[in-house]
């Protein structure tokens, strides 16, 4: 069972699956709600054995015994209620029973039955929205469901009986310890000891009120422990020493009775179906509704999911004359344009130059030049390499062309040279070793002093290299840590050796794998191989298993288990922990890049499109300011995709542009940041103040960030066209912002805005009632109406001069005062 403490003293939910199935009880009061498929609850001593099915909901008593065997893909969700919540609301409560088991009922009498489900799935809703940061909510919403079964289902007939209270207490102190102390070498007679029981007694206990003997339940106990390790990297030697059991062979022995297969197999069988990345597209966007059956649910009680209207007030006080440090805005040193081959496409071509004339990049970094497609690499009839460098001249001369400086990555493998070939991608990128490293080693030197002879030393020295692709992809199977490793240092040597200036940047690992960085820096000082920068990325992401809180559930159907983190401040504290690293490891002076960033890894991610990423972005990029040497954000255009395209224009891509080259809100909100001034002079939560020569400007955002659910990739309330549902709830700020220390007089003053009400294409495109297909006059409306909205007035400005901005959740501003 994967459990969440919600309120810890008070309520938690969790999720039942099919390996979950073991007799239990507990003090709290548990409400469950059949999520999908079916299964078997057994209750009372198993004398009652119901089936149970997808949209049933059930209230289990206090130290109710029951078992839920979940079969298939089913699931369950409980909220667990505590005897001290339960006390303060109905004191009464603890000597009478609650019977709600809706499977009992037709669906003609579902009416009171559906009460339930639309306030347990408004409790629900609290949860994963994150109102649960204010425990009142929480506390009223569990009250008024709990309001609802005392009123309605309340069985007056049935008082809990004492001596069968007096038994199942005694056998819940046993199953307590066990829970706790599963590890550890328990026998029977032992636990009896502890308990103050005799042996004959406690055994006759787990019998008549589990039907299970006191090794069973144990074993169960210790087997679910397992499960719940095996995803990870340990051994089964290790898991079984682990959770308790005395071998290795007792632990395969016992889960082959009660799963059917080994623990290795198991493994194996669970890994392929969700992360194989040889059978399986590793960037796919797939989600999970599990949830939508409940949610549907909250309109019997008009519970949905509305903004609420209510301001949080910020009073800033802003010495103007005060500068905390000069800005250098690192976040358009890089801009990401995916592959090579993309760049001789006109239309992206179109796109590149827009964005230098609007906003200005100095590097681009593109993946695949030495992809097939670029045609880089043949081998003669002789066996010999023959280089061919026409099309990556091409894509070279046009970043020259738009005063672009290349960020060269040498990736992926040639087909021949690789020593298998394995396409991660809906694209001809082949990730592999090279069969032969002085051949892959020829390669690289002959393409870098190409790149010289064509542009000059000097040119070069300026441009950024990458020796090899990111150490992550090692997951695919197809290299060792410890080849990467030698791939990397000898490339690395053999551009060195060209040229010492020449300017390396690796390895492109995740910038919260801290112990490889750390293991990497160590290993390149040794080698003589330092990178000039250490390049990062950051897409936000997590595996389930690190986060302490959420509901640990992913998706059944996802190709690559990876959940977005629920530290709105991920990048800030992440790099706070690389810097940290570098700082004890005597590398303090190393500047740190992010080659790549987003939100996260789904290409399919229909928030990609919506104003949700304006905020992101200012969020981030604001958070971060000048904090990295580079900020690669991930990518240009939805035209440079690593899956199959889709033929919506807003279907959840990456770009900064969708495929026809519209601008998105994202790009909108590069646009705005542009105007930050030279000097920074006060920064906090959702604000963000610089100063230039005569300019004040103030930058404001209000970031909402997924909520849980979605955050594991289970969507509840998402369509094409609804896609602000997803997001925590956040109230609507009111900024009142006194400027001290400006020169008197008339100012003028620009305010630009871009949020849902303006500034977004997608929702622009909403309003024009999402056609699917547009003629290209509509198609130079919709482009013009996705302009930030702009207001310009003059106005007289004395020495404490006030700013007031209203910011609604996933908008963003800009304020320029200007003398």
């Amino acid at each position: 069972m994967q459990e969440n403490t919600l309120i810890a003293s008070d309520f938690r939910f969790s999720i039942n699956l099919p390996e979950d199935a073991i007799a239990s009880w507990h003090q709290e009061l548990e409400v469950m709600y059949i999520l999908q498929g079916t299964g078997v609850l057994q209750l009372d001593d198993n004398q009652f054995t119901y089936e149970v099915r997808q949209d049933d909901i059930i209230v289990l008593n206090s130290y109710q015994l029951h078992a839920l065997n979940m079969l298939g893909s089913g699931k369950a969700l409980s909220l667990f209620i505590s005897p001290a919540f339960l006390a303060a609301f109905c004191p009464e409560i603890e000597s009478i029973l609650i019977e709600c088991k809706s499977f009992l009922y037709s669906k003609d009498e579902q009416d009171r039955f559906n009460v339930v489900r639309s306030e347990f799935a408004s409790v629900f809703q609290a949860y994963y929205k994150n109102e649960s940061r204010l425990p009142i909510l929480m506390r009223s919403r569990v009250g008024v469901l709990l309001n609802s079964l005392v009123h309605t289902f309340l069985e007056q007939s049935k008082q809990k009986d004492p001596a069968k209270s007096s038994s199942k207490e005694r056998l819940r102190k046993a199953t307590d310890f066990l829970h706790r102390h599963y590890r550890e070498n328990i026998t029977l007679s032992g636990l009896a000891s502890t308990i103050y029981l005799s042996s004959s007694y406690l055994s006759h206990l787990f019998q008549k009120q589990l039907g299970l003997t006191f090794t069973a339940y144990l074993t169960n106990v210790r087997l679910s422990q397992a499960v719940a390790l095996l995803p990870s990297e340990r051994t089964i030697t290790d898991i079984a020493s682990e959770v308790g059991f005395p071998s290795t062979n007792a632990l395969i022995d016992a889960f082959k009775r009660r799963f059917g297969v080994t623990p290795g197999q198991y493994r194996i069988v669970n890994e392929h179906d969700a992360t194989d990345p040889k059978d399986n597209d590793m960037i796919s966007a797939e989600f999970s509704t599990d949830f939508t059956s409940l949610m549907q649910h909250l309109h019997h009680n008009d519970h949905s999911i509305v903004q609420p209207q209510v301001n949080e007030g910020y009073d800033l006080h802003v010495d103007t004359n005060r500068k905390i440090r000069t800005l250098s805005h690192n976040w358009r040193t890089l801009i990401n344009a995916g592959y090579a081959k993309d760049l001789l496409n006109g239309a992206v071509q179109a796109q590149i130059r827009k964005l230098q004339n609007e906003i200005g990049f100095r590097y681009m970094r593109c993946k695949g030049l030495l992809d097939d497609d670029m045609m880089l690499f043949v081998r003669k009839m002789s066996g010999s390499a023959d280089y061919n460098f026409v099309y990556v001249d091409e894509v070279l001369d046009f970043m020259l062309s738009v005063e672009l400086k290349p960020y060269v990555e040498f990736s992926y493998m040639p087909s021949v040279l690789a020593r298998e070939a394995v396409f991660p991608f809906k694209r001809p990128s082949i990730l592999s070793m090279p069969e032969h490293l002085d051949e892959w080693l020829a390669l690289v030197t002959s393409l870098v002093r190409h790149f010289i002879d064509r542009y000059g030393i000097e040119s070069v020295r300026e441009w950024r290299l990458a020796p090899f692709v990111s150490p992550e992809f090692s997951g695919y199977g197809v290299f060792t840590m410890e080849e990467y490793w030698v791939l990397y240092r000898e490339t690395s040597l053999a551009i060195r050796a060209i040229d010492p200036q020449l300017h390396i940047v690796g390895p492109g690992s995740n910038i919260d794998a801290t112990d490889f960085i750390s293991e990497f820096l160590v290993s390149c000082s040794k080698g003589n191989c330092m990178p000039d920068s250490l390049a990062l990325r950051a897409y936000h992401s997590i595996l389930p298993g690190q986060e302490d809180t959420g509901l640990q559930l992913m998706a059944e159907d996802e190709a690559f288990p990876l959940a977005v983190s629920g530290d709105e401040q991920f990048l800030k504290h992440s790099l706070h922990k690389v810097k940290k690293l570098l700082r004890q490891r005597g590398f303090a002076c190393l500047p740190v890049i992010l080659d790549e960033w987003s939100n996260n890894i789904w290409q399919r991610d229909l928030c990609n499109d919506t104003s949700y990423k304006s905020a992101f972005l200012f969020k981030n990029i604001l958070e971060n300011y000048d904090h990295f040497e580079a900020m690669g954000y991930w990518s240009l255009s939805d035209h440079m995709e690593e899956i199959i395209p889709s033929s919506d224009l807003f279907h959840g891509g990456f770009g900064l542009f969708t495929r026809g080259g519209l601008p998105k809100s994202c790009y909108r909100a590069l646009q705005l940041l542009r105007y930050a001034g030279s000097g920074l002079i006060a920064e906090g939560d959702g604000y963000f103040i610089t100063s230039s020569k005569g300019e004040i400007q103030i930058f404001l955002y209000n970031y909402c960030h997924y909520d849980t659910l979605y955050r594991y990739r289970h969507t509840t309330h998402l369509t094409q066209s609804e896609r602000y549902n997803v997001f925590n709830i956040r109230n609507t700020r009111q900024y009142h912002i006194r400027l001290d220390g400006l020169t008197s007089g008339v100012y003028t003053e620009r305010r630009y805005s871009v949020g849902p009400a303006g500034g977004s294409a997608f929702d622009e495109w909403l309003n024009m009632g999402a056609p699917k297909d547009m003629c290209p006059e509509e198609w130079s409306y919709l482009e013009g109406r996705s302009m930030p909205l702009f207001q310009m007035r003059s106005l007289q400005v004395t020495a404490n001069f006030v700013v007031n901005a209203v910011v609604q959740p996933h908008e963003v501003q800009v304020i320029r005062l200007t003398r």
